[in-house]
């Protein structure tokens, strides 16, 4: 219950006594104990001895029933059902046996245990926006194994860039999480498999034989670009794949229209005349509003692949526009803001994406963590230098990402940290920025640098090795337009 005192604030009463001065206890109250132990004595010899001789051993002793509690060295007597013998009057029969039903500690099995690990290879699924640590995490496996076989030299990318939702990973581990192995099929064609040794692990990639046939197929989009891709006959890691390779060119949440039409071509592998599965796509068109974007998968002497336009220029740049998902930009690159807290004018030399709290935050190009901690009104910090010009910086971190510090080197899309409001922040979001040469510059305008072009040997190569798929995509793309044309024109 609670009284309102004069100055209008209520107190709990309950808890009054945690602001009273403690009272002394009475000088008797120490020597309670000792003087009720004659007490008890007296009444236990009244309860249980009665007026005249017992007319049996049994009258004259309580109901006693010895219990054994499972896990405990000793069995303890305990009386049950007793009473007391007034008179002539004669105990009750004792009552049958107390049943407990605990079960020793000993005889938990380890699949009794909560969240407990199997021995043997268990199925791990990626599950959308997983990284390797987290598909781990939720197995129960061992964070840093999942860094060490992320770094592992040639083939780590294979765990970080290469994973993909709906990937499934066969991974042994032992009772303690620390994995022993792991068994992945990249494609069809490449699997790779990976095993603990002395240094942490070491991997091979194996590739098998197979018939390749090249697949082509088109589309129109009707009703949304990853639905009418599957209607076309692509599965959904090709749409996927197909979405990825134009997402730098298009912005498929307002430029894509009813009537847009794509083309791809691809492998089918064949093995025993089976098909077995399907190849990366080779090449792709998008004709979107009448304009023609063309796409060909070029793969270095390095082994490292990339989509480039038929001119030898990048599909992909070097940047993206924002480090999150963001649901709105809260507030824009505004020199001459009136700053929401300090209610003064602050120049706001980056754009803000609001976010929820905890989402990651991904690095928006490649480059070195030159600082990584807390500074002033930024709150969490992270800047990344990209170049001699360019440098990022990502603010109001809830927490920064495990694994990385100054000096690591970051690739674009990478997890560097998670949204939070630390700093001079009204919500959870990340404040993004964008300096060339030191100045800032608006990250939604300023033109972002894509990935070198390929040139000299390189660029000749790619020509005389793709020139049959080019002018294939060229024919393709061509008869679209066609059909694009009669569709227009027909009443």
């Amino acid at each position: 219950m609670k009284r309102r005192e004069a100055m209008g604030k209520f107190v709990d009463r309950d808890y009054l006594w945690l602001r009273e001065k403690p009272q002394k206890s009475p000088r008797w109250q120490p020597w309670a104990p000792v003087a009720l132990v004659p007490v008890a004595a007296a009444l236990t010899w009244y309860l249980t001895a009665p007026a005249g001789a017992p007319p049996d051993d049994d009258a004259a002793v309580p109901a006693v029933t010895r219990v054994h509690v499972p896990g405990f060295q000793r069995a303890h007597a305990m009386p049950v059902n007793f009473s007391p013998t007034f008179d002539n009057v004669r105990t009750r029969p004792p009552a049958r046996p107390i049943q407990l039903a605990f079960a020793p500690a000993a005889s938990l099995t380890s699949s009794d245990k909560p969240n407990a690990l199997k021995p043997g290879w268990q199925r791990v699924t990626i599950a959308s926006g997983d990284t390797l640590s987290l598909a781990f995490a939720r197995h129960g496996l061992s964070y840093m194994d999942s860094l060490r076989i992320a770094h592992m030299p040639h083939l780590g990318h294979y765990f970080t860039r290469g994973l993909q939702a709906g990937d499934v990973l066969e991974v042994k581990a032992d009772d303690t999480g620390h994995v022993q192995a792991i068994r992945y099929a990249v494609d069809a064609l490449h699997h790779l498999s990976v095993r603990r040794n002395d240094d942490g692990f070491t991997g091979t990639l194996a590739e098998q034989s197979a018939e390749h046939r090249q697949t082509s197929v088109s589309g129109v989009i009707r009703h949304s670009f990853y639905r009418d891709a599957i209607a076309a006959g692509l599965t959904g890691r090709q749409a996927a794949s197909l979405h990825q390779i134009f997402a730098q060119s298009v912005d498929f949440g307002r430029d894509i229209q009813p009537g847009d039409r794509f083309v791809a071509v691809y492998d089918t592998l064949y093995r025993k005349q089976k098909q077995v599965g399907t190849g990366p796509i080779a090449a792709a068109a998008l004709i979107n509003n009448g304009q023609v974007i063309r796409a060909v998968r070029y793969t270095d002497d390095n082994g490292h692949s990339e989509y480039y336009r038929p001119d030898g220029r990048p599909m992909r740049p070097a940047f993206a526009r924002a480090p999150v998902q963001y649901t709105r930009i809260s507030s824009p690159f505004n020199l001459n803001r009136m700053h929401p807290i300090l209610h003064r004018i602050r120049r706001h030399e980056g754009t803000d994406y609001a976010a929820p709290e905890g989402a990651p935050i991904h690095a928006t190009g490649d480059g070195r963590i030159i600082f990584r901690g807390r500074r002033g009104g930024y709150g969490n910090v992270v800047i990344i230098r990209h170049n001699r010009h360019i440098t990022m910086r990502f603010a109001h971190m809830s927490r920064f990402a495990r694994g990385l510090h100054v000096g690591s080197r970051v690739r674009e899309g990478q997890t560097i940290g998670y949204v939070g409001m630390t700093g001079l922040a009204t919500g959870p979001h990340v404040h993004y920025e964008f300096r060339v040469d030191g100045k800032p510059r608006n990250p939604q305008t300023v033109p972002l640098p894509g990935a070198p072009p390929l040139q000299g040997h390189q660029l000749a190569a790619f020509k005389a090795r793709d020139a049959d798929l080019i002018a294939k995509l060229d024919d393709m793309t061509d008869d679209a337009r066609v059909h694009m044309a009669s569709a227009t024109d027909s009443p």
